[in-house]
């Protein structure tokens, strides 16, 4: 299925920095994603990944810095502004009603009002996630792969120019984790930016343009996967020893031993 943009939006994360309670979560992060990338957010647990997703789809407001849409800070936007421009997944989140399928896709449509076309664009989004023959089915009676990838379709619905999701594949089994990545770089190819938080490395290395790389808080590399996952930076931010074996423009990331103790 061909998948076209209709919009495309820069977004840029200006000095950022986020506090909770009394903990710095965020400092000083300085970066900007741009349409038709694919850029994966990698890092340890903890490491600060979600609380930047969540600064840039508008969900947390950040401490200090800001995040910039196509040049305006989304403070200044309204909420139905920021929810056109860009579409967020969370980490995990469970349903509190027992919607069907197709209801919870639809729910990713709320920021556009009636739409003309709302049934044929649900019926995509479950079509590109593998997940139109449960459609009827009712969230709560779905299995862990099952509920992601129609959250994942909602996430698609709206066709919103910049898509952000944190570790999208997590419950997913290898063939749906594969077609989840395909789709992604085909909604980057399209000019859609798109911003995934990731723990799998080789699929961030195989279908991503960019890696950013944050430990503690801070951006520690950013740049192309052949730039940013190398032995020595991994073995900083991860304290394990690897390999990558390009092949073909495709990586197979191998951990191989403990350099120290994991604090997390």
């Amino acid at each position: 299925m061909s998948i076209a943009a209709e919009q495309t939006i820069e977004a840029a994360c200006i000095e950022l920095g986020l506090e909770r309670g009394r903990k710095s979560v965020l400092r000083g992060i300085h970066c900007a994603f741009k349409p038709f990338e694919l850029t994966a957010v990698v890092g340890p647990n903890g490491a600060g990944k979600s609380s930047l997703l969540q600064c840039l789809s508008g969900v947390q407001n950040p401490s200090s810095g800001r995040v910039e849409l196509n040049g305006v800070a989304s403070g200044q936007m309204t909420a139905a502004q920021r929810a056109r421009l860009g579409a967020f997944l969370p980490q995990s989140e469970t349903p509190a009603w027992s919607l069907s399928a197709a209801d919870m896709v639809a729910l990713g449509l709320l920021p556009w009002g009636r739409l003309p076309d709302r049934e044929q664009r649900i019926q995509q989004a479950l079509l590109l996630v593998d997940a139109q023959e449960f459609a009827e089915r009712p969230v709560t009676q779905l299995s862990g792969g099952e509920l992601r990838r129609v959250q994942l379709a909602r996430l698609l619905v709206g066709r919103a120019p910049l898509l952000i999701a944190d570790e999208p594949t997590a419950a997913l089994d290898i063939r749906h984790q594969l077609q989840l990545m395909q789709n992604f770089r085909s909604l980057a190819d399209s000019g859609k930016t798109v911003v995934l938080a990731l723990h799998d490395l080789s699929l961030a290395a195989r279908f991503c343009d960019r890696i950013l790389l944050i430990l503690d808080g801070e951006m520690l590399a950013q740049g192309t996967p052949q730039e940013v996952l190398t032995p020595a930076l991994i073995g900083e931010a991860y304290g394990v020893s690897c390999e990558f074996r390009w092949r073909d423009g495709v990586a197979d990331f191998v951990p191989l031993d403990l350099l120290r103790k994991s604090s997390g």
